[in-house]
């Protein structure tokens, strides 16, 4: 069994218990970005087992205060599997994660296989997407310290991704900026919380994703979603919270339970 198998069998392999995050250490320890992402390839062959295959991807830590707090220069990525993939109106068991997080992003459906490639930027990806669409990203941090945070073994661990609820089609979003739309996050018993995908400009973000897998020689298939990260503050649900996120005129909702 090698180093890559062992990480899969502790990571994966306690997937169901969901532990409490632990930094790879000892001779699982990793030594680079590079050997994370390595890592990160078989941990996610042995999720996609139960998990089912790959059906997106993500990016995490695109804000440069959370990559200087990680120690790093550029963001991060993960995949979502098919079987962690829900449709709005979703209620969420609170039982099925260690810890909880939930962030507000805009999801870009591809409409073609994206073959590997390094030469993608925002002006060229925006011919590649067939849908855009509102959505929750499910984090499972398993109640890490983030003062403690390795982010070799986040990257090893699938970026955290726990999975995604998608909203319907924004209508007319071919004639609208992607990077200026409006969002409101209304929560009975909390202020709206008010933002834009200006935070995260998603076409750069959709970009950055699909350079980073092409950089590992992965092709990028038609109808995989691409979450473009969080425009607004995450939270961190408890049972019986209810969540109405519109962007762009379309909406998305979830309910804890």
């Amino acid at each position: 069994m090698t180093k890559f198998d062992r990480i899969a069998e502790k990571l994966a392999g306690t997937w169901d218990q969901r532990p409490d995050y632990e930094a790879l250490s000892g001779d699982l320890a990793l030594s680079s970005i590079a050997e994370a992402y390595q890592a990160q390839v078989v941990v996610q062959q042995a999720y996609a087992k139960t998990r089912g295959p790959i059906a997106g991807r993500k990016i995490a830590l695109a804000a440069k205060a959370m990559q200087e707090f990680c120690g790093i220069d550029h963001p991060v990525g993960g995949a979502i599997f098919a079987g962690d993939v829900h449709q709005t109106p979703a209620e969420i068991k609170r039982s099925d994660f260690n810890h909880l997080g939930l962030e507000f992003e805009l999801a870009l459906e591809l409409g073609q296989d994206v073959a590997p490639s390094t030469n993608h930027s925002a002006a060229s990806v925006a011919a590649l997407i067939s849908a855009a669409r509102p959505a929750y990203e499910l984090i499972e941090d398993r109640s890490a310290d983030y003062a403690q945070l390795d982010v070799r073994t986040m990257i090893a661990d699938n970026a955290w991704c726990g999975g995604v609820v998608l909203g319907p089609e924004i209508a007319g979003w071919r004639d609208m900026n992607l990077a200026a739309l409006p969002a409101r996050l209304t929560r009975p018993g909390h202020e709206d919380m008010e933002g834009s995908t200006a935070a995260t400009d998603p076409l750069t973000s959709l970009a950055w994703v699909l350079n980073d897998v092409g950089s590992r020689g992965i092709t990028v298939k038609k109808g995989e979603v691409v979450i473009t990260g969080s425009m607004l503050t995450t939270q961190f649900p408890e049972i019986g919270d209810a969540y109405r996120f519109e962007l762009g005129g379309a909406v998305v909702e979830m309910t804890v339970i």
